[in-house]
């Protein structure tokens, strides 16, 4: 008998960009693709002092959703590191822990600093001069498989217009919208074979934001007032960095047909 697979593939502390701007760590977590245990998923964000703290405090919970933060955190002094971990109830009450992540930062006074700077100014820049303001909608990546149009033989989505995952297979299919003001470029029309329509025209955009709400391949982002939506894509790239931290990238987006299922999901 094989040994059932760990839940967490990847735990990580973003402890640079939420702590600059709102004096919060947040932690993000990657499920492991084979395991598969009944759902809902509750997760608990635990902070300790050691990899081993016979302590762990619980800082903050949530449901099938892969980030938590912590609001109040307790940044390491005199020698004494910060570490977080995070412990997942399945739907049959089976209790899992990931393995402990250091907070630890390297980051001088000087650091944050310029961090802060970069980000304060590009953020006016996005809020009060050149920004075009809407919304990221990121993609479920897992979760409990969608009960109307996954087929329970194969685990493939039978329904692109399903009302219940929005084409995504996994329930709910996106997280709720997220205010993310963008500096828009000039509009790039692509011409492209379709499997569907034949040759069509691509209306594709390049845009500048910041690091966070950290955007991703298949999110979604919405631009408010004419509600047009876009694909991102996975060609997203550093524009700002300071010491390995991502401050500011470029996004490539594809913009969606009316059609699509997406257009049906709300946002503020």
């Amino acid at each position: 008998m094989t040994d059932k697979p760990r839940p967490f593939k990847r735990l990580t502390v973003e402890n640079h960009f939420n702590v600059i701007t709102q004096q919060r760590v947040l932690v993000a977590w990657a499920m492991n693709e084979a395991f598969d245990e009944a759902g809902p998923y509750q997760f608990t964000l635990q902070r300790g002092r050691a990899v081993n703290d016979p302590e762990w405090e619980s800082v903050s919970q949530t449901v099938d959703q892969p980030w938590l933060y912590d609001n109040h955190p307790v940044f390491a002094q005199h020698d004494v590191s910060t570490y977080y971990r995070v412990i997942l109830v399945d739907g049959n009450g089976v209790s899992y822990e990931s393995q402990p992540v250091s907070a630890y930062t390297d980051w001088g006074h000087h650091d944050w600093l310029l961090a802060r700077e970069i980000i304060r100014k590009e953020t006016l820049l996005l809020r009060k001069k050149t920004g075009t303001p809407g919304f990221l909608v990121k993609r479920r990546q897992w979760g409990e498989p969608c009960p109307k149009c996954v087929d329970p033989n194969t685990g493939m989505t039978t329904d692109s217009h399903c009302q219940t995952c929005y084409g995504t297979g996994i329930e709910g299919g996106y997280y709720p919208a997220i205010d993310y003001p963008v500096a828009m470029n000039p509009t790039q029309r692509l011409k492209r074979l379709s499997g569907d329509a034949g040759l069509v025209t691509a209306i594709m955009e390049t845009v500048r934001g910041l690091a966070w709400p950290s955007p991703e391949h298949n999110d979604v982002w919405v631009q408010h007032g004419s509600n047009r939506r876009f694909r991102i894509s996975d060609d997203i790239q550093a524009i700002a960095r300071h010491r390995g931290t991502d401050l500011v990238l470029n996004l490539h987006l594809e913009e969606l047909p009316q059609s699509n299922i997406i257009y049906d999901f709300p946002t503020p």
